[in-house]
This record gives C-alpha cells, sequence and structure tokens, in this order.
C-alpha cells in the first residue's frame, strides 16, 4: 500500500529548475516534523493545530486522509493521467519525504514506469535518509532537490544531517544539489552550518527565503539573496507562492 496526497499540473517553484512544466506526485509520510518552519494548520480528525512545514499534510499522517493506493495502474490513473496528450513534463516525487518508501514496490514500479516512458524525474528530499543505490539502480537515472534541513528547522543535527545518505546522491544521481532554506534573522549561524556540510560532502548550491506566504517571502527574499551574492551561492525563490500564495495544489 501507499498513501498519495495529492497529483497535480504545474510549473516548480524552486531550485535549480525552476519556472519547468512539471507534474507533481506527492507522498504521505515523512521522518522529520520541522516545527522550527512555524507553519499552522488545524487537523481534520482532532481540530488540534499542528505546526510544521508547509506539507503538514503530507507529514502528520495521523491526522488527514489520503487516496490509498494498491497497484501501480492506480498510480497511473490518478497521476500520470493527468498529463495533456503529447506533452513531457519533468515529474517531480515529493512529500513529506519521498524516499522512505523507495523499498515500496509499488513506488519502484512507477518510478521505473516513468523512466521507461522518457520521463525525466526528479525527487525532493530532505536529504536524510540512506539509499543504496546499487540495489536500487533506478535511481541513477534520477535528478535529486536536496533540502537538507538546517538548525532552523527546529530538528536537533542527529535527525536532519546524514552524510552517508548525501555522499550517495551525490556520488549517483544523475544530476543533484543543496537548497537550504534560510530566514533573515538566523542568517549568520545558518551560513556556517551550510558551510560545515560543504567541507564534508561539496555540491552546488541554492539558498531559498524561508515562508509559507507572499508576506513572509518578501521578509526573508532581499536578505538571502544578498547572502547569497556575497558568499557565491545561487538564489532560488518561491515562484509558486508569488503567484498563488498559499493555496494548494499549484
Amino acid at each position: 500500500m501507499l498513501s498519495l496526497v495529492e497529483s497535480f499540473i504545474s510549473i516548480q517553484g524552486e531550485g535549480k529548475y525552476s519556472g519547468k512544466y512539471a507534474l507533481f506526485v506527492r507522498f504521505a509520510g515523512c521522518n522529520l516534523r520541522c516545527t522550527g518552519f512555524g507553519v499552522n494548520l488545524k487537523s481534520l480528525k482532532t481540530g488540534e493545530i499542528l505546526v510544521g512545514c508547509d506539507t503538514i499534510k503530507a507529514v502528520e499522517t495521523s491526522h488527514f486522509s489520503y487516496q490509498n493506493i494498491s497497484n501501480l495502474q492506480e498510480l497511473l490513473n490518478l497521476s500520470v493521467a493527468k498529463i495533456p496528450i503529447n506533452l513531457k513534463p519533468i515529474v517531480v516525487i515529493t512529500g513529506g519525504e519521498p524516499l522512505i518508501h523507495h523499498k515500496n514496490h509499488i513506488f519502484c514500479e512507477f518510478i521505473n514506469y516513468l523512466l521507461n516512458h522518457k520521463f525525466e524525474v526528479h525527487f525532493e528530499t530532505n536529504g536524510s535518509v540512506f539509499v543504496d543505490f546499487d540495489k536500487f539502480s533506478f535511481l541513477k537515472s534520477c535528478i535529486f532537490c536536496v533540502s537538507i534541513k538546517l538548525s532552523n528547522s527546529g530538528e536537533i543535527r542527529q535527525n536532519r544531517i546524514n552524510l552517508d545518505a548525501l555522499r550517495a546522491i551525490k556520488k549517483n544521481a544523475k544530476d543533484s544539489f543543496y537548497k537550504f532554506v534560510l530566514n533573515a534573522k538566523d542568517i549568520s549561524n545558518l551560513s556556517k552550518e551550510i558551510k560545515e556540510i560543504l567541507d564534508i560532502v561539496p555540491n552546488e548550491v541554492y539558498c531559498m527565503p524561508m515562508g509559507a506566504t507572499q508576506t513572509e517571502i518578501i521578509s526573508n527574499a532581499a536578505k538571502v539573496c544578498d547572502f547569497c551574492i556575497k558568499n557565491g551561492y545561487n538564489y532560488t525563490d518561491r515562484l509558486h507562492i508569488r503567484l498563488w500564495n498559499d493555496k494548494e495544489g499549484v
């Protein structure tokens, strides 16, 4: 069984491939909570206010309902079937944390189907789940956006940093890059954390302003951009937030 949160066609709003026409396939479940990002959402089952990242609905699995997938065809009907005929978007596999499912047979069949049908497959991962790329060799044909969580996520270091996982992705993926979420007030301390990671497992860097709304993005964007210019990093905005604010499914 595999739980699907949502699937929709939009543009990639973040990172190295920002602006690309994309099919998003979001799976439920995550190994982190990231309460430091401070996004609030009401539980549909208990009514309590949950705090975390802007994908709480995919993370807090006991508080929301999903489409439970029992075979590949069901998943294709709910995702790939949405693509207009003769078009070829990139396919962004996201969550939550999608790599917690990398041993699930439906998940593996789905990624193999996409690759066999010449789709470009992108993963959005927090980089804390180790994957044996020799055993799951199809993942070598995928692109990885590794959004490593820093201390502003509220997670302890041992949960959010897995150097072996980062090394495996860097060595084996078709392409990979880091995406760091920064907020203006903590940017000096976060800079040191980024450099510590890069000293051990270097990769191309994109820095993105924290924020789940247009107002929050605006409050952090300029300082994050200045930080990128000063340190020689790439800046990435959140285009979907700029365009649609906190609307879901875009």
